[in-house]
């Protein structure tokens, strides 16, 4: 195993030798796939003050769970996320960070992605708002409306009871004079007259 891990660190010291060569995280681990098929997982190495950048973050294999155990100096568990150009690790910070150094240009690059999909999302929620905006208007024109409608039908519901009250206020009048208003009685003249005539 020595061997195979001995040939493994000069091929991919060759490598970086080549600018061309992909020397990421993610294409390591699949070339030490691809040449070691029985390895069960990786240790990721970083040596920060290495002036070659492959070992900011090398990629060992790992053929024994025992190799998890006790971990030598710059040596980690933990895998540098792909979304690092050339990540190292940070004791300080317990955790895989850009090397500032040689990736600025990214970082600002990722930065302005970031700042154009915020104004992209700022666009579309000044839309939704200005549409939000726009139904309330609509909306508020609308109960408007239907209250003074409400208020008319209201208005036009207490003149008719005003009507109806008028009404039977003036048919309770009349039937009152009605009965006020005396039968003319009649005289004994008149009653005897009638007879008289009647007689005859």
């Amino acid at each position: 195993m020595a061997d195979e891990t001995n040939t493994t660190v000069a091929g991919v010291e060759n490598a970086t030798q080549n600018a061309e060569v992909d020397t990421s995280v993610k294409a390591q681990e699949e070339s030490l796939k691809k040449n070691f098929p029985t390895l069960i997982g990786y240790l990721y190495m970083s040596d920060p003050d290495n002036t070659n950048p492959l070992w900011h973050h090398y990629v060992m294999p790992v053929f024994d769970e025992k190799a998890y155990e006790n971990l030598p100096w710059h040596v980690y568990k933990e895998r540098p996320s792909d979304d690092l150009v050339d990540p190292l690790y940070s004791v300080q910070k317990g955790g895989w960070i850009e090397n500032a150094h040689d990736a600025q240009t990214q970082i600002l690059a990722q930065a302005q992605m970031k700042i154009d999909a915020l104004d992209k999302s700022k666009e579309r929620l000044d839309q939704t708002l200005k549409s939000v905006q726009e139904n309330q208007l609509t909306g508020t024109a609308q109960t408007l409306a239907l209250t003074n409608s409400l208020k008319e039908l209201s208005d036009n519901q207490a003149n008719q009871n005003k009507l109806l009250t008028s009404m039977q206020n003036l048919m309770l009048q009349m039937a009152s004079q009605k009965q006020a208003t005396p039968t003319q009685p009649t005289t004994d003249n008149q009653a005897t007259g009638k007879q008289e005539n009647g007689g005859n």
